[in-house]
Order: C-alpha cells, then structure tokens, then sequence
C-alpha cells in the first residue's frame, strides 16, 4: 500500500480547513444534497465530501455509508490532497498503490473518483467522491462534470466561509461597541482593551494578543503601555514576556530595536507569517507561528499598537483589512483616553499650584489648614495627637532693606530647603507668609515638638548662606503647641502657636518656648 504524500505547503492548508470550522460538525442539508446529487449523476452507490485533516479523513457529508472517518495514511483522497488533481481509479485491485489497502481488501472499495475541493487558491481541503464496490469505467466527460460538481461545493463552502468572516467581523464590532460605551461611562481603557481582546482572540483564532497605547516617559522616550493582554497559550507568552516591564502595577514595553518597531515607525501592518525566516532579528519570534501588528491610528497619529500572534496558518490579507478597521476605532479611543489623562494632568497641575508657595515650593497656607483639618479628624477618631511649630526669621526686614528682595527670596528657599532635609516627608512644611514657616508634626506631643524645634533652630544658627561675597547670618524663632483636645479648633492651635513665637521674640528671640497649657 501506498501512502498518500504530504502536500507543499500542508500548515498552511491545513489552518485554512481548519478556519473553515468543517470538521467534527453536524450534518447541513446542502451538503448532503451535493452528495446524494452527485451519487444520482454517476449512479453511484456511494458518494462523500471527504476533508482530508492531519491524520484522518472526516465525511462532512456522504451518501449510501455510515462510514464517518478512515485514517489519512489509508485514504485515496489524501492523494487528491497531495497531487492537487481528480484522481480516478477504476479498479483498486489492478492498482498497486491501492491493492492491499484495507479499504478496498476489508471494505470492499473496488473503484474510486474524486475531485478536489479547493479553498483560498491553491489550497485542497478535501473532495467531492463516488466509490462503487464493482469496477467501473470513468470517460473524460463524467471527470468533467464530477469537478464541475466540487467546484460548485467548493463555492458554496467559500460562501460559508464569507458569512461566517462577516459574522466574526460583526462580534468584533460589538466588542468594540460594548468596550466605547464601558469606556465612556468610566473613562477606563483597560478593561475596554479586555473586552475587545477576548472575543478578537476567538475570532481570529489567535493565541495572543494585546493592546498598547504610545506614551513617552520623563526623558522622552518612547514606550508601550500595555493596556490589555491576553492568551489562549503560555508559549506564546514566551516571545512577548522578555520584552515587558513591569511598572506600577502595569506592564510597558520599552526599546524598539525589536521587531515591533516597523509597525509604528512605518505606520502599516506588520505581518509575519513565517516567523522562523525574522529569526537573525529578534530570536524570539522562532517561539511564533505568525505575527500581526497593526497600528492604531486617530487623525494620522499612530496612537497605539494592536498585536495578534500565533494563528495557525498566518493573517491573510482580507483578515488584515478587516482587523485595521478595528485598530483604527481603538486609536480613536486612545485619542480619546489621552484627552482624559491631559484633562486629569491639567486638573491636577492647577490644584498642585493652587496649594504650593510659588517662590518656596512648600505648601500655601490654604493646603496647611486644609491638613491641619485632616490631622485634627484622626485625633478626634484615633487620639492620633499632633504638634504645629510656626517659625520667624529673625531680622528679615534687615536682609531685604540691606541686600535687596533677591536675596531675601534666596534666603526663604535655603531655608524651605533645609526644613525639607531635617524633616520627615509625613511632616508638613508651609511658607505661612513673608517669613513665616508652619510646619505640621503628626503624632508627636509637644515635648518632642520642642525638642525637634530647638533642634531646627541650631541648624539654622548653623547655616552659612552668602549673597554676592556678603555673608548672611540667620536666627530663627519658633513657637510650639499642641492639639490638646478634640474639642479644640485648629484656630485655637495656631493662635496659641502663634502667641509663644512672639513671646519667643520678647524673650531675645533665637529660640523656642512651648505655648501655655
């Protein structure tokens, strides 16, 4: 017996029998009519739509056999398959490829005509048969008409094909649908990459894929933000997980010396549907069976990167086109969710500098009350006590009059800036106003509230500041108080913070003293 050789190219055909979600499926009316027709044309006892997969042949349709499937190393279509051509043989047993072969010594198959059934071109999945137990004699004309016949099945199974496509393409878009209205209610774009990836890894029949928006980081450079990731199998993963970094809690991938970079910087898809011949490039890609990478675009600005991986027989161009629509309506919601995040930063700037000293870059008064207030809710809910120092420079007034108000304002960042090294980053510093500073001292009492103060007083003292060769020697001020009950307000605490700075000041100043109790 002689089995039947594999084709050129069988991945390939075998991906698109595959795609063509025929096998193992239930029986359809007009298939099992093509079969009974052609059994009636060559009154034929037997005929069969044969889809001939890796090891088997499997009987989508048949007439006159309860046969369902025979092994592929045993099958005369495998042959058909392998040659590309109608193949008749009138009597197996004169037949020394079919001779032995236990379809024709156990099942009595004796003659056999079978015409290919061709999908996308080149490829045979299959063929429309007739088999007869008794030799027969098949003319020219009747191989005609018998091809004629699977041309007119391989038609109707493109058209199957076709509505399908246009049906993956219609559960694609209602993704897309479903993730703009889940987007537009909460501005969120991860979870809406999550509901386009899933059913786009399903109708794609690829095994990974994710979503990524262009982002550039503090030093300008350019990266992924992974917005949506997902797999169907962990050695896809493998090609992908090398290349990501993990950062707050999401994933960014950074350095485009991979192979991924000629889809953003040539802004066309990239499809690789033989990974194996980009290997000198990125070795990773032998991992892959295929490779698309399409960019998402909004107003002819590439916003992002969608990547599919991994479909067994690679992305042909129809699906590419299809798949580009829908990168496209993802740019626009990339577009959209930059809008957002520059909105957010914008928000978040104005609050920033509606809260911070201009010149220091310390807290304002308005952001101090407002954690003052913060801090006096623990107390009242935790007894979590707190301490507020206000400081004075001493003799500032002579620093501005003698030097100028450049010099002042020198003098007011040094010493924001040393308040920022002595103190610990839960401690809020604010430029009170002029030359006042308030500083916030969570959970200390007011011992250790005048400890820390003489403390910063020293390191001022300290401090050897010079302004165009001329020396500047600084004291400083301060007055302590506590938060001593809940029912206090933080009015009450500042004024009594504020009363023993002056009382500071009448004592000689450079130094600290405690409020009353």
């Amino acid at each position: 017996m002689q089995a039947p050789p594999m084709p050129a190219g069988e991945q390939a055909r075998l991906a698109i029998l595959h795609r063509a979600a025929l096998l193992d499926t239930p029986p359809e009316a007009d298939l099992d009519r093509a079969v009974s027709l052609a059994a009636a044309v060559f009154a034929m006892p037997t005929a069969m739509l044969s889809l001939v997969d890796s090891h088997r042949q499997w009987f989508k349709a048949r007439h006159g056999t309860t046969l369902c499937e025979t092994p592929r190393d045993v099958s005369f279509c495998g042959h058909v398959v392998a040659d590309g051509s109608l193949l008749v043989v009138e009597d197996a047993l004169q037949d020394e490829r079919f001779a032995d072969n236990p379809l024709v010594a156990e099942q009595g198959m004796r003659f056999y005509a079978g015409a290919p059934l061709r999908l996308e071109g080149q490829y045979v999945i299959g063929t429309l048969c007739v088999v007869d137990e008794q030799p027969r004699q098949f003319g020219q004309e009747q191989q005609q008409q018998l091809q004629l016949l699977a041309d007119t099945v391989s038609d109707l199974l493109r058209r199957r094909m076709a509505l399908q496509a246009v049906e993956r393409q219609c559960e694609r878009l209602l993704s897309v649908n479903r993730a703009q209205a889940g987007f537009l209610l909460d501005r969120n774009m991860e979870p809406a990459s999550q509901t386009i990836l899933s059913p786009l890894l399903e109708s794609s029949g690829s095994k990974l894929g994710f979503i990524a928006s262009c982002q550039l980081d503090p030093e300008g450079n350019l990266y992924l933000d992974i917005l949506g990731l997902a797999q169907n199998d962990p050695i896809a993963m493998a090609w992908l997980l090398p290349l990501l970094h993990k950062h707050e809690g999401s994933y960014r991938l950074y350095g485009f010396d991979h192979i991924l970079a000629s889809a953003l910087s040539d802004g066309e898809p990239l499809v690789i549907n033989q990974p194996r011949l980009f290997a000198e490039d990125d070795s990773r890609l032998a991992e892959l069976t295929s490779l698309l990478a399409i960019p998402c675009f909004c107003h002819g600005t590439v916003k992002g990167l969608m990547v599919l991986a991994d479909r067994p027989g690679g992305y042909e161009h129809e699906l590419v086109a299809q798949l580009s629509t829908l990168a496209d309506t993802i740019g626009s919601l990339l577009h959209v969710r930059d809008l957002e995040l520059a909105r957010q930063a914008a928000e978040a700037e104005l609050a920033r500098q509606a809260s911070i000293d201009p010149l220091t870059g310390l807290a304002n008064r308005r952001a101090f009350l407002e954690r003052c207030q913060t801090a006096l809710q623990l107390l009242q809910r935790y007894q979590s006590r707190f301490s507020v120092l206000m400081l004075d420079l001493d003799h500032f007034k002579l620093i501005n009059d003698g030097l100028g108000h450049a010099a002042g304002d020198y003098v007011l960042c040094e010493i924001a800036q040393l308040l920022r090294q002595q103190l610990r980053d839960t401690d809020q510093i604010a430029r009170w106003g002029g030359e006042e500073f308030c500083i916030l001292l969570p959970q200390e009492d007011s011992t250790n509230a005048l400890r820390l103060a003489n403390r910063l007083r020293e390191a001022i003292s300290r401090l050897e500041l010079s302004w165009h060769e001329r020396l500047i020697q600084l004291t400083v001020s301060i007055g302590v108080a506590d938060m001593q009950s809940p029912q206090d307000n933080i009015d009450i605490l500042l004024a009594r913070a504020d009363q023993a700075l002056y009382a500071a000041k009448r004592a000689g100043r450079n130094c600290c003293l405690q409020a009353e109790a």
